[in-house]
């Protein structure tokens, strides 16, 4: 099978190299555009793909129009929110992917055939050679969180729960963009919480270390109420080594084992009250970090989700 993916691969966190290498795994052929959207018709005409997978507005709809009813449009659309600027996105698509099922009734109002399909992990994207001594020193705490924490509504909660990480006198630290620089955010800046910044987005070798060297990863999603939105952030974790403790998101315990294969809470004091449980007891913390990461590469790589999309496909536009 060829399949076109719309994607620069401008940036090394991009779902589109996962995606690459899931299809690949699977024995399909890849192919990649990231160009001027007015070249895109002449692109799909000389590569002839069976389908196009794209996740975003990685080209303008305008351009996509002409080629449906030509080759099948698939969206996999990767965030639990639906901006009016996507409306259009998924009116065009033949078929579309959400990550959160409980969305799904929402965007069939616009797609009838819209399914769900959780995120994954690329084990290949995040193998480590080796850890030295520096890396023990810049990545091992009792509690790491890696992501974004800007001004944007749904990240201001990680904040919160990372300054009581702080206060409580656990040692945090914290990766991803640096808080942003506005006269209003000066107190932020001054904060035990950018003292505590690691400095840098991590990805692949780093990130996996990070995930490893700190005993508690914690993870916070922006829209824990929508059934089955678990983030990407949940699956690399696991799938790393990590020690995974997030806000319950529902549904969650329909796919994985809780206190088994990662640990929830509900509330902030619930929060405090597992971090201080779990440092204790070490045996236990470690053996659900490596029940977790079993399960992750048994059921939810890359690999085999690319399938799951694939059986999907099959049954409607392939």
């Amino acid at each position: 099978m060829r399949v076109l993916l719309l994607s620069s691969f401008s940036k090394p966190w991009d779902n589109f190299y996962s995606y690459k290498l899931g299809f690949e795994k699977n024995g399909h052929k890849v192919y990649s555009f990231g160009k001027r959207d007015s070249e895109l018709l002449n692109f799909v005409n000389s590569n002839k793909p069976d389908f196009i997978l794209f996740t975003k507005d990685e080209v303008d709809v305008e351009f996509l129009e002409p080629i449906k009813g030509k080759v099948p449009l698939v969206m996999w659309y990767p965030d639990p929110v639906i901006p009016d600027w996507l409306i259009p996105y998924v009116k065009v698509t033949d078929v579309l992917f959400t990550m959160s099922e409980g969305l799904i009734e929402e965007f069939k109002k616009y797609n009838p055939k819209t399914f769900w399909l959780t995120q994954a992990f690329e084990p290949d994207l995040f193998r480590i050679s080796k850890i030295t001594d520096d890396d023990i020193k810049n990545f091992s705490c009792d509690v790491t969180h890696i992501g974004n924490l800007g001004s944007k509504a749904q990240y201001l909660i990680r904040r919160q729960y990372l300054k009581r990480i702080i206060r409580e006198g656990f040692k945090l630290k914290w990766w991803g963009p640096p808080l942003p620089r506005k006269i209003s955010t000066i107190p932020l800046l001054l904060s035990n919480l950018n003292r505590a910044y690691g400095g840098r987005m991590l990805w692949g070798e780093d990130y996996a270390k990070a995930c490893i060297l700190s005993k508690i990863y914690l993870g916070v999603d922006s829209m824990p109420h929508i059934k089955k939105s678990m983030s990407h952030r949940l699956y690399k974790s696991m799938g790393c080594g990590a020690f995974y403790l997030c806000q319950h998101v529902n549904g969650i315990d329909e796919m994985f084992k809780i206190g088994e294969e990662l640990e929830t809470f509900d509330s902030e004091e619930e929060m405090i009250d597992k971090i201080k449980f779990y440092l204790i007891n070490e045996n236990l913390r470690k053996k659900i970090a490596e029940r977790g990461k079993e399960r992750i590469l048994k059921e939810h790589t890359y690999e085999v989700r690319i399938r799951q999309m694939l059986e999907i496909l099959k049954g409607e536009v392939l």
